[in-house]
């Protein structure tokens, strides 16, 4: 699908019937198609940037692309979070060697649309003028280019840096405020155990066509956005599991011109491990008996990271990670297994049978023999699959909801 440059326009009817009640936003067309990014692209001080790996560089670029990966402008974790932005002595040399001053335009493309991670962190970093190319290199059409682009360090240093990001007090003190809306950018597949309280669910993913990944047309999302009280007269604090999703959700919405966005970075990781409230009042879940320190418990010890690394030295031991595979492909404890929670019940969130839940968690090494350890984010997660590892005769269960010091997260290696 190739975006219409005047979306703007094909919207005016549309959304002035449907969104009376607030400003319309106006676009700006952060997200541009392959034509007006060719476009661009002519013009002086335009700089391409390939956020990509240096292997997926070196297959095949567009041509005058600088390789800047987004992992060099983040850290796999920091402090047991996933996915926190670099120091800013990493920005700015990352930044330095790709050769990229104040002055430029920057074209940035990836895989896909989804290039949330380089571009709040370029936002952090003060850049003003900046492109991403509808679709990611996956709907380029024409030549590729397996040429490095060798440029000369600029020397950049952070001197007009925009905070982005707020904290978990600022996202707490927003919970009920009419003018602020907090948005869950997870799958709902991660989001169905429970949001931050007032949150609304909207997948970053659900701003993309499926088949393409570019972005949606405008008056589409902005009538789907309203729909759920998303409206640009308000501000808006977007988070996920772990700020990956969130990130291109950021990005997304200022693409559509909503002028006001949050980035709450450390996302559910930090506010499932900071006694904060989750909707539905179900919080953490507490058990008789170990939860109120008493000799004999009904439910699960809860482990903090030490205990676990150390049962881990038992080969009987499995750590079994419950959450959304969307979340654990993101980061996961290392040797731990992905067992999902709500796969254990059928369409009609029924439980399944014995054999078919036996089978669910067989095929992943998980049997009654062993030391399981759930690792969790409490809520529907922690009480769903401790009854059915218990229904099924599984002896020795324990959890764990900490935060992590050593994620395993793919897209930086193995940290094992």
């Amino acid at each position: 699908m190739q975006r219409k440059l005047p979306r703007t326009l094909l919207a005016a009817s549309i959304l002035a019937a449907s969104f009376s009640a607030f400003p319309a936003a106006a676009a700006t067309d952060l997200i541009v198609s392959q034509s007006g990014f060719q476009e661009i692209s002519k013009k002086a001080g335009v700089k391409i940037i390939d956020i990509r790996s240096k292997a997926e560089y070196d297959k095949g670029h567009i041509d005058g692309a600088i390789l800047l990966p987004w992992q060099k402008l983040n850290v796999s974790e920091r402090d047991g979070f996933r996915l926190e932005y670099a120091e800013d002595e990493q920005i700015e040399n990352a930044v330095s060697d790709a050769g990229l001053s104040y002055d430029d335009t920057l074209l940035v493309y990836g895989a896909t649309s989804l290039v949330g991670r380089a571009y709040v962190v370029l936002d952090y970093a003060g850049f003003s003028k900046v492109y991403v190319l509808d679709g990611g290199i996956s709907q380029w059409k024409g030549k590729l280019s397996t040429k490095a682009t060798i440029v000369e360090p600029s020397g950049f240093k952070l001197t007009q840096k925009n905070e982005n990001r707020v904290d978990k007090d600022v996202v707490a003190r927003s919970i009920g405020r009419k003018d602020v809306v907090i948005l869950d950018g997870r799958a709902l597949g991660a989001s169905i155990d429970g949001l931050i309280p007032t949150a609304k669910a909207v997948p970053a993913v659900s701003f993309l066509n499926e088949k393409t990944t570019e972005i949606l047309p405008r008056e589409q999302l902005l009538s789907q956005l309203a729909a759920k009280g998303v409206t640009p007269d308000k501000e808006v604090i977007s988070y996920c599991g772990s700020g990956a999703a969130a990130s291109s959700s950021y990005l997304y919405l200022k693409d559509l011109g909503f002028k006001n966005v949050k980035f709450y970075d450390k996302s559910y990781d930090e506010w499932t491990t900071s006694n904060l409230p989750q909707t539905l009042g179900l919080d953490n879940f507490n058990f008789t008996g170990d939860a109120l320190n008493q000799k004999t418990s009904q439910g699960p010890r809860f482990l903090d990271q030490s205990a676990v690394k150390l049962l881990q030295q038992d080969k009987n031991t499995l750590v079994v990670d419950v959450r959304a595979p969307q979340d654990f492909k993101v980061g996961s404890i290392p040797g731990s297994v992905n067992v999902y929670w709500n796969d254990t019940v059928d369409s009609e969130r029924n439980l399944k049978s014995s054999a078919e839940l036996l089978a669910l968690f067989q095929a992943q090494g998980v049997t009654p023999d062993k030391h399981v350890v759930l690792f969790t984010r409490g809520g529907l997660q922690l009480s769903q699959a401790f009854t059915v590892l218990k229904l099924l005769g599984f002896p020795n269960v324990d959890a764990f909801e900490g935060k992590w010091d050593g994620w395993e997260n793919p897209a930086y290696g193995s940290r094992t």
